[in-house]
């Protein structure tokens, strides 16, 4: 009997130790939860980085170490537009501990943007004042030009092709742009590795030649994701060379050169040796045919005379190989070298190019004709459509620069032109007038609606409601909202439910659309009204959409998340109710581009 009473004891010590190990993990471990609810959640910020600098197309994404309440704000400056979502969820929708930031345009090139993190609070009940904290971090840079091959220092050969290497990846930051005096017809291909470009010219460059390589770059912008241009700044010089042609062995040199040879020029030609010119009359050749002489008074200079050149016409001259001189030596390879005479005026190149969208209204208008011009005469011939005010500089007597007095509009088609009849100072008067159509970067409209995230799983109208009116002034919780607009008990059954025009229909934190439905815009405006004036409508245009938003007014539409498939079902006393499987509010907070023709509708979704 003394045994048995002895385990028993056993047993009940054993069974009282278990129940206070547990009671003390429990103990330990809400201690352990609280000390974590009582601090504020710390983030970090991820971003995508090369070289410690964030990629132009990155998200922002907030990581924190703890489940953070849903009343938080994010400041960004300098100030950028963009959507916030929250992901990581800890509970089906509920604890979350991540959110990204998406900007609606790609970041600015080498620019510091500071992030501010304010109201930050624990998802669970806390004791301590809200957290705000300051993030930090650069954007890249836009690529340099790093080498240029070949060197200018080098003679190049007719057939010669360049290299430019950059000092980063060009993944759509800048756009290059190369310009060659003399002109030459010519591709620009970016590498597959996106750090060198690959310029060919289309045919041989002429012989003795020099010319000249002006590398242009210009910012570029994108609607974020896409590869449609949002902005771009006038082009900047980055680097500019000069390269000789390499003569035929015994030329020294070859003259006229260029594009706009005059028409009175002769054609002169230098040998390294007295040159038999019976020999040189056999082997040389020039197309199109010129009536004319070759003439020599040393027989080391030979020049043609021609009767008279076409305007606007490319010539060739070609020396064959075999061509005799006195001391017996011979032109080892074929010579070609090439001309183009003037001809009227006409455009070498503009900024804004013809076609050009994005362009910051902050730009000038430059355009650069093929020859020397009056200025007179050029400024004369000048106009801007829509009608612009400014004034008038000039690089050179080929380059005139239209500055507005003031920027141009936003979201506007403008048509940059000049009348034919500009008066060259060597050539021909232009015959041709020149227009150049372009459009100015899209204007941002938004308004700064702080935003809320919804606290229940199927309360996204109320959580716009609410946004709206922390907009105007009015702190509100869902709760109050939700007592409000109030619930339609009507259990869903047979094909009927309840009525969402009236009432909020099923379990706010049910799922769609089996245990819950959600609310129409006739209940949300009128709880809005409680508090400031508010309308509904239906069969509204983008129009009147964007001009509420211009007015300052918010807007809350309905919308789907899902399928959009037609759920419709009858009420309790016989109505029909159109619903969709998915429906989802979010509100209009802004636009880009015009009120009557926006490129997008900004919108903050709950």
């Amino acid at each position: 009997m003394a045994l048995n009473n002895k385990k028993e004891k056993e047993k009940r010590f054993k069974a009282s130790y278990i129940v206070w190990s547990i009671a003390s993990a429990i103990f330990l471990l809400l201690v352990f939860l609280i000390l974590l609810a009582g601090r504020a959640p710390q983030p970090e910020m991820i971003v995508e980085k090369v070289d410690g600098k964030v990629l132009t197309d990155s998200e922002i994404m907030l990581q924190f170490d703890w489940p953070v309440a849903r009343q938080i704000d994010i400041e960004i400056t300098p100030e950028v537009y963009g959507q916030i979502r929250y992901e990581d969820n800890v509970i089906n929708e509920h604890l979350v501990k991540t959110i990204v930031f998406t900007p609606e345009l790609t970041w600015r090139t080498g620019v510091t943007y500071q992030v501010k993190v304010s109201n930050v609070e624990s998802a669970l009940p806390s004791y301590k004042e809200p957290a705000e904290y300051v993030l930090v971090f650069t954007t890249e840079d836009m690529p340099d030009v790093e080498l240029v091959s070949p060197d200018p220092a080098d003679l190049i050969r007719v057939n010669q092709e360049w290299t430019i290497s950059l000092d980063k990846i060009n993944e759509n930051l800048s756009e290059f742009d190369f310009q060659f005096t003399p002109e030459i017809e010519a591709t620009a291909s970016l590498s597959n590795d996106k750090r060198k470009y690959f310029i060919e010219p289309k045919g041989l460059l002429s012989q003795g030649q020099e010319y000249e390589l002006n590398i242009f770059r210009k910012k570029i912008r994108y609607h974020f994701g896409t590869q449609e241009i949002a902005f771009q700044d006038e082009p900047e010089s980055v680097w500019h060379g000069a390269w000789q042609v390499r003569e035929a062995p015994g030329i020294e040199s070859f003259s006229p050169q260029g594009n706009t040879v005059s028409l009175d020029e002769d054609i002169s030609i230098v040998f390294s040796e007295n040159v038999d010119l019976t020999s040189f009359k056999e082997n040389v050749a020039i197309e199109p045919a010129l009536e004319g002489q070759w003439i020599t008074e040393d027989y080391k200079t030979v020049t043609f005379t021609p009767d008279g050149y076409s305007q606007d016409t490319q010539y060739t001259v070609s020396l064959k190989s075999g061509l005799s001189t006195y001391e017996g030596g011979y032109l080892e390879e074929d010579s070609v070298h090439t001309f183009k005479t003037i001809g009227p005026v006409k455009l070498l190149r503009s900024f804004p190019a013809s076609g050009n969208q994005g362009v910051s209204v902050n730009s000038s208008v430059k355009i650069v004709f093929d020859q020397p011009v009056n200025r007179e005469s050029a400024q004369g011939g000048f106009s801007i459509s829509p009608q612009t005010a400014g004034s008038f500089t000039w690089d050179d007597d080929q380059t005139i620069i239209f500055h507005p007095s003031e920027s141009l509009g936003f979201n506007a088609e403008y048509i940059a032109a000049v009348a034919k009849g500009i008066t060259s100072q060597t050539g021909f008067d232009s015959e041709q007038a020149i227009t150049i159509p372009f459009i100015t970067e899209l204007s941002v409209t938004n308004l700064a609606v702080p935003f809320h995230r919804q606290e229940h799983n199927l309360s996204c109208e109320i959580a716009t409601l609410v946004m709206a009116l922390i907009f105007r002034g009015i702190n509100v919780s869902e709760a109050t909202i939700i007592e409000a607009i109030g619930v339609d008990p009507t259990p869903k059954q047979d094909g009927v439910w309840g009525n969402p025009h009236i009432a909020f229909v099923g379990d706010i934190d049910g799922k769609q659309p089996s245990t819950g439905y959600g609310v129409y815009w006739q209940p949300i405006a009128t709880a809005g009204q409680s508090y400031r004036e508010s309308e509904w409508f239906t069969g509204w245009t983008i129009t009147q959409l964007t001009n509420e938003i211009k007015n300052g007014n918010p807007v809350i539409v309905w919308g789907t998340a899902g399928s959009g498939t037609r759920i419709d079902w009858k009420t309790s006393d016989g109505g029909n109710v159109v619903a969709v499987n998915g429906e989802h509010t979010r509100i209009v907070t802004g636009f880009i581009g015009s009120a009557d023709n926006p490129s997008k509708i900004i919108t903050l979704d709950p």
